[in-house]
């Protein structure tokens, strides 16, 4: 194996995929840490042109300059994980890292092995830092609810995370051998057998690493996207759109197993009076403290804004009992301020219709039932829970 055309083709790989996100680049790369990422691969592709060039560079270029972009793609790449993860990193212990990669690079000068072991164990670390942050932060459904599935982004970030994690394994065990005195040869000139798999490996870890981390950061911009899609801009909730969608889920698996579920239909007593006196802003301002109690009480299922002061609640596995109970909790709290959201000025109750999933019922039946149930509840004096069967 060439291994000097083998770092070249990295470098090409690398330098043009850092070329093409940064002339496609947006002001979302500084939070999700592509530009960052940028940044890294650019970095280590420079590092493997300067290797390649070992033996007939001098050795203060292919061997301190190249360690210290490689040390400096290693920091750039190690943050860019945590900025897309949204977890803090200290710049202190990658300076120190860089700094004596790069002392080391400069000590061992053309003697690539000595270099090479130490590094080894460095990156080795740091990559087994990167897959476990990796792991333990994936996500298989979003925090947010059942807005839109992770389990897409979840399994490209498991695989990004196995790269790191094979990679920390090989690099500290490589090392080892090394130093055991298993090849002291200038392995970039002699073929160096068992060495071949770890230089492939290398080459592969880089397109794994590289795609995806795209692939996250353009999943987790289409997640957003949905979310915003399928939420209420004015007090956060998922919107009528995501009650639908949820609504199918909800038949589908009711039908299957039978389990019964329910649907409860709240709307703010006296609003429009509420709205008029006040205007609109305070009206605004009552919608979102509103929604922010219904979500304190909920213990299980879905808040979504109707639409104006109308608000429906999915309520999984859920009988008429149970369901009848949540509502009058519900409408105590409201009513009573007991729930831990502070209450807003001039709302004071809610009026709750309760409808109950029956064999053969389809959204419209549902929805029916629950909206004529709210409308009882608002023609027998309001703050009340009716059910309709």
């Amino acid at each position: 194996m060439d291994l000097r055309t083998l770092f070249l083709a990295q470098t090409a790989l690398l330098v043009t995929v850092a070329v093409t996100l940064w002339l496609a680049r947006s002001s979302a790369d500084q939070a999700n840490g592509l530009r960052t990422w940028t940044w890294g691969i650019a970095a280590q592709g420079l590092s493997y042109s300067l290797l390649a060039g070992a033996g007939h560079l001098p050795a203060l270029l292919s061997g301190g300059l190249a360690n210290a972009l490689g040390a400096l793609s290693v920091a750039f790449l190690f943050v860019a994980i945590r900025q897309f993860l949204g977890r803090a990193w200290r710049w202190q212990p990658l300076l120190l890292m860089g700094l004596a990669v790069t002392a080391v690079g400069v000590a061992f000068g053309g003697r690539y092995v000595g270099a090479t072991i130490f590094n080894g164990f460095a990156y080795g670390v740091l990559q087994l830092l990167n897959a476990w942050v990796l792991w333990r932060d994936r996500r298989v459904a979003s925090p947010r609810g059942p807005l839109s599935g992770q389990g897409g982004l979840a399994r490209v970030q498991t695989l990004v995370a196995l790269a790191h994690l094979l990679m920390g394994l090989v690099l500290p065990l490589r090392a080892l051998l090394l130093a055991l005195g298993a090849d002291q040869a200038d392995y970039l000139d002699l073929s160096k057998g068992w060495q071949e798999p770890v230089f492939v490996f290398s080459f592969v870890y880089l397109v794994i690493c590289s795609l995806g981390f795209l692939l996250m950061c353009k999943m987790r911009a289409e997640q957003e996207v949905r979310e915003l899609a399928l939420s209420d801009g004015l007090t956060g909730l998922a919107n009528r759109r995501a009650l639908d969608e949820d609504m199918g889920r909800a038949l589908g698996l009711a039908r299957q197993s039978g389990q019964s579920f329910a649907v409860l239909m709240l709307d703010i007593d006296h609003f429009k009076a509420f709205n008029d006196q006040h205007g609109h802003r305070a009206g605004d301002a009552a919608l979102r403290q509103f929604s922010l109690c219904l979500q304190a009480e909920l213990k299980a299922g879905r808040a979504y804004r109707y639409g104006g002061e109308e608000f429906t609640l999915l309520l999984p596995e859920m009988g008429t009992e149970q369901a009848l109970a949540m509502a009058e909790r519900l409408r105590f709290a409201i009513a009573s301020s007991a729930s831990p959201v502070p209450a807003v000025p001039g709302v004071r109750s809610a009026s709750i219709g309760v409808a109950v999933w029956q064999t053969g019922d389809d959204a419209d039946r549902l929805f029916g039932r629950a909206d004529r149930a709210l409308y009882r509840a608002k023609t027998l004096g309001r703050n009340r829970v009716e059910l309709q069967l």
